[in-house]
């Protein structure tokens, strides 16, 4: 296997990173990994090397306001124009970029959290551009909480401009993740049990940082429009969508919310929904206990697609509430 970077121009001329894996002989597809907020795309090189080991292109890219894309000094903080959209576009532009280095290959995308609702968007613009898309640690969030968030973005942008560390955002949104964990009286106990990746995760320079208050403006403005009937209704009917995530995963209101998600996509008639909630897991599954089951539950979720086989209802499922 090879990993190497590359550096990509966006649209509107704004460069960011992107890493590759490359497997040994013939790929048989590839994953596009979109990135949570406030993280990075080496975070996934396990998850990236299990896939390329098994035959599969990994790419993603550092998303703007992250990682090597924006810099140690500048984590947070954003260009102009809208934040979450312009994103959207870069991630099309590797997709663009990959299809003309491997024309041949089926392109499968997956977003984790902040990556996940990038992706809720992306098929809304490019459903026809990939052969599957995997939700992870996602949600339905056309919430109270995402308008209450846009208003307190929306002024703060104007008391302080775009640079300014969201920190009221951040304590009313990332605060209330940590409640339900509290008596564990460890930072960022909503990530996952295991509490060496979440102490890798508090300890890593490129994580753990605030968002800046113009970063939340456009991404609460970007969430109020993918929910729109006629955005939904331009994701193409037959794209495959698998929703994963834990049942105690707070951003997911610990798994109502993505069960609000999987009936908003049946809704819309799509064809091929799956959806699997893992028991006891929190937000970061590819980080979890068990996440050796979410890695073969992705793959083999994959296969099927490109091999049609077996009917994966028999083993995906939604947790009954207790």
């Amino acid at each position: 296997m090879q990993k190497f970077k590359e550096i990509l121009n966006g649209r509107d001329g704004y460069k960011f990173s992107v890493s590759f894996w490359i497997p040994e002989g013939s790929p048989r597809g590839i994953v596009q990994i979109l990135h949570g907020m406030v993280e990075y795309i080496d975070r996934y090189d396990e998850f990236a090397s299990f896939l390329a080991t098994n035959g599969f292109v990994v790419a993603g890219d550092d998303h703007r306001g992250h990682g090597l894309t924006a810099g140690e000094e500048n984590l947070g903080k954003v260009p102009e124009g809208h934040t979450y959209f312009d994103t959207i576009d870069d991630a099309f532009v590797l997709t663009e970029y990959l299809k003309n280095k491997f024309p041949e290959l089926p392109i499968f995308l997956f977003g984790h959290s902040y990556g996940s609702f990038l992706a809720q968007g992306y098929i809304e613009k490019h459903s026809k551009d990939i052969k599957g898309c995997v939700l992870c640690g996602s949600a339905k969030m056309d919430t109270p909480d995402v308008k209450m968030g846009k208003a307190v973005a929306n002024l703060q942008f104007k008391l302080y401009g775009k640079d300014k560390p969201a920190n009221l955002i951040r304590k009313l949104s990332f605060g209330g993740y940590d409640k339900p964990f509290k008596k564990e009286k460890r930072a960022n106990a909503w990530l996952n049990r295991d509490v060496d990746a979440c102490e890798k995760y508090n300890n890593d320079k490129f994580c753990n940082y605030t968002m800046s208050i113009g970063f939340y403006k456009y991404f609460f403005d970007g969430l109020s429009k993918i929910y729109e009937k006629e955005n939904l209704e331009s994701i193409s009917k037959d794209l495959p969508v698998f929703i994963i995530s834990g049942d105690n995963d707070p951003v997911g209101n610990m798994g109502k919310l993505v069960r609000e998600l999987y009936d908003m996509y049946v809704g819309l008639n799509m064809k091929n929904i799956d959806i699997k909630l893992y028991n006891k897991s929190r937000h970061e599954i590819l980080n979890e206990l068990n996440k050796e089951e979410v890695y073969q539950d992705v793959l083999d979720w994959i296969e099927n697609i490109l091999n049609p086989q077996v009917d994966l209802q028999d083993d995906l499922s939604i947790d009954d509430e207790e």
